[in-house]
Formats: structure tokens, sequence, C-alpha cells
């Protein structure tokens, strides 16, 4: 995969700064001096992902990752869309790590957005990827990098994923599947994905996740995403939130505050395999950043 520190910024700088391009001719294009970004982990931001009960337990990662397939500038007042890249397949998509304010590098590799309006931009995300605290029983408290799939790779590229698929990563390489058969109290990760959906590992037998088999989904924690997130490729949009205070640097903030969220039914405060009930499915949640944009 194209391994990229916060490019996605990059994006954004052009996007936001071509939407305060006006067609009218009274109002001049915006000269964009100097751009900064702020990453933020620890703010007041507060979660709307469960409106009512189960009461969810919010924990701030260390770091987070997009893996990013298609992003697509859309215009508004009789500005077209822009596409900025459209990439074949998970092996190429493009991975933004979130970890700390870094360097902004360009993305886009030579192309121009045309002049225009754009209010918001069209994401397809392959996986969110994120930093968390695992309860073990044999090892303690564990940080580690966990990856939620939200595309479908196996439909779409022959590949080994299904939209809800929670796999480990360590150092970079996906090392087995989580909250499925065979796991130890220590939510140690199974390999291959049938020894972790399907019943004794065997091909045929696959577990049922809120009505919709594990041969097809992985256990979405929150079901009502489950049931109405586009399928095989999620999409999104997000609108730009410009705050315009009349200056030249643009500076952008990505908030991942609570972006983790489950339902802790040990009442440790962290989440492992004490949390996890096969009679009543344990949720759990991963949000996307918060984006805020300000011009002074």
């Amino acid at each position: 995969m194209k391994k990229t520190s916060v490019h996605l910024i990059t994006i954004l700088v052009l996007l936001l700064g071509y939407s305060c391009t006006k067609d009218s001719e009274n109002t001049p294009e915006r000269n964009i001096q100097d751009v900064s970004l702020k990453i933020n982990f620890n703010s007041t931001k507060t979660s709307s992902a469960y409106k009512v009960e189960p009461v969810m337990t919010y924990e701030t990662p260390d770091n987070y990752y997009v893996a990013l397939k298609r992003v697509v500038l859309l215009g508004t007042n009789g500005t077209a869309d822009f596409e900025l890249f459209n990439e074949a397949d998970l092996a190429s998509s493009f991975v933004f790590d979130f970890t700390a304010t870094k360097t902004v590098h360009s993305l886009l590799q030579g192309t121009t957005v045309p002049h225009g309006e754009y209010s918001a931009f069209e994401l397809e995300i392959y996986y969110l990827q994120m930093n968390i605290s695992i309860a073990t029983v044999d090892r303690g408290l564990e940080k580690r990098d966990f990856r939620i799939y939200l595309s479908d790779d196996a439909e779409t590229e022959g590949g080994l994923h299904q939209p809800g698929d929670m796999t480990q990563i360590n150092n970079g390489i996906e090392i087995g599947w989580l909250l499925g058969e065979g796991q130890t109290p220590n939510l140690d990760p199974v390999a291959p994905r049938q020894a972790a959906y399907t019943y004794n590992g065997e091909v045929g037998a696959w577990y049922d996740f809120a009505g919709k088999s594990g041969e097809n989904f992985g256990p979405f924690g929150d079901v009502d995403f489950m049931n109405n997130a586009p399928h095989p490729i999620y999409s999104t949009q997000i609108n730009f939130n410009l705050n315009d205070q009349g200056g030249t640097n643009l500076i952008l903030n990505f908030d991942v505050t609570n972006c983790w969220q489950f339902e802790d039914k040990s009442g440790d405060g962290v989440f492992g395999a004490a949390d996890l009930d096969p009679v009543n499915p344990t949720n759990w949640h991963m949000e996307l950043p918060a984006t805020s944009v300000t011009l002074e």
C-alpha cells in the first residue's frame, strides 16, 4: 500500500482553498499564503454515534490511519465534481497516518484542481486503523493496532476481507482476525479467516452476525451501520466546515477524540474478552475524525 503521512491534509488545503473562489466578478480568489495543521487527540469533541442505550465507553487512540480508495471534490453553483484519485484496489490504496503534527506533502502529483466552488468531498474508504487498549487475562493491559474494514475486497478483488472484519496489525503486517471463534481471554488474533468466523474452522458453517452470515460480513459492533452502510465499497460525504476569519493562513484540525467506542460490560473501562457476550452482542464503533478548517 502507499504509505503516506497526512497527505489527506494537502487535498483539503487545495480543496478548501478553491472553495473560497467565487464565480462572481466582485469576489476575488483567496490567496493562501501558508498552511498549518493541527491533529487533535484530546479535545472536547462529543460523539453522536449512539443516541440511545447502550451507554458507550470512549477511548482516544494513540494513532489513527485511514485507507482511501477514491476521493472526489464535489462542486456547487455550477462547478463540476472533480475526481482527485481513484485507486484500483486495496493494495494500491492511499494510507494516511494521523499521529501528530507533521510536514504537509502534495498528493496531487501535478494534477490541478479546476477553479470553481466546492462544498464537500466524497471518500471511498477501505479501512480505519488505530492503536487502542486491550484487557488481557494473562498479560494485563496491552496497546495494540487494530484495523476495521468498511469495504469488501473479497467480492471486488478476490481478497480476504469482508466489511466489519477486525484484524490485528503488528509492525504494519496483518497477522489475524479478532472477535470470532477461537478467541482466548487475551483476544489473540486468529488466522485464516475461516478459523475466526466459522464453527470449528469448517468452511460453510459460518457464524451469524446480527442476521448476516460471517461468510459475507465481519462482526460489526454497530448493527445499524452494518445494515445501512454502502456495500461493497464504503463511501461517505463530508461537507466543508470553513471558519473564514479573513486571513490567508489555512489552519486544519482533525479531531479523533473518543473515536473508539465500546460497551463496557465488564466495567473495567477497557475493551477485552470479558466484554463479549454471544447472547447479547456487544456494541462497538470506530468513528471517522471530525474536521474543522479556519482561514486566519
